[in-house]
C-alpha cells in the first residue's frame, strides 16, 4: 500500500496548477513535505496527471533504457528529480544507475542474477562465462563518458566566464602592497 493515493496527488497538483495555493501552503494544509509536492508537480508537468497514478506492479527496465536515462542525466545540467520526472521513474533509481555507471561502467547497468547462490554447484556441461561487454557496449560506454566530461567542462567554463565578468582582475601594471 502506498502512502498517498492517486486521487490525493492529483488533487494537490491540480490546486497548484490552477493557482489556488502555493507549494508551501499545500504542504501545510495536507501535512506533506513541500519537496514531495514539488516532485509530483514536476512529474505532472512532464508526463501529465496520469503519471501520478500509483503503480502496483514491479517494473523491470532494459539496459538500453537505463543507459538512456544515465546519458540524459550526465549530459544535461539538471537535477536527478527533473530527470526522474521526465522518464517517470523514482529519483533514487536515477541516482543509483548514475552511481553504478560511474563505478562499473556499462556493466553496472546490465541485469544481474538475483537470489542466494547455490551451496552445491549445479552439474553442467557448460562452462560459466564471465560477464563480458560487446564491442558496441564498450563503445557506447566510452562515448557516454566523453559526453559527460564535455558537459562538465562546458558548465565549468561557463562558471569561470561568469566569475571573470563579475570580478575583473586588477590591472597587472600596478604593484600591490
Amino acid at each position: 500500500m502506498t502512502k498517498y493515493s492517486t486521487e490525493l496527488k492529483i488533487e494537490i497538483v491540480s490546486k497548484y496548477l490552477n493557482h489556488e495555493d502555493s507549494i508551501k501552503g499545500l504542504a501545510k494544509q495536507y501535512n506533506i513535505h513541500w519537496t514531495l509536492i514539488r516532485r509530483w508537480i514536476d512529474k505532472a508537468k512532464c508526463q501529465g496527471l496520469a503519471a501520478l497514478s500509483v503503480k502496483h506492479t514491479k517494473t523491470t527496465y532494459s539496459s538500453d533504457f537505463r543507459l538512456n536515462v544515465v546519458r540524459y542525466y550526465l549530459t544535461h545540467s539538471i537535477g536527478v528529480s527533473k530527470v526522474a520526472a521526465k522518464f517517470n521513474i523514482s529519483d533514487s533509481q536515477v541516482y543509483n544507475w548514475a552511481k553504478k555507471f560511474n563505478e562499473e561502467g556499462y556493466a553496472g547497468l546490465l541485469p544481474k542474477q538475483k537470489g542466494r547462490p547455490r551451496k552445491v554447484p549445479k552439474k553442467s556441461k557448460k562452462t560459466t562465462k564471465k560477464l563480458e561487454l560487446s564491442e558496441k557496449q564498450k563503445y557506447e560506454e566510452k562515448i557516454l563518458k566523453q559526453e559527460a566530461e564535455l558537459e562538465r567542462l562546458r558548465v565549468e567554463n561557463l562558471v569561470l566566464k561568469k566569475v571573470a565578468a563579475r570580478y575583473p582582475r586588477y590591472p597587472t601594471n600596478k604593484k600591490h602592497n
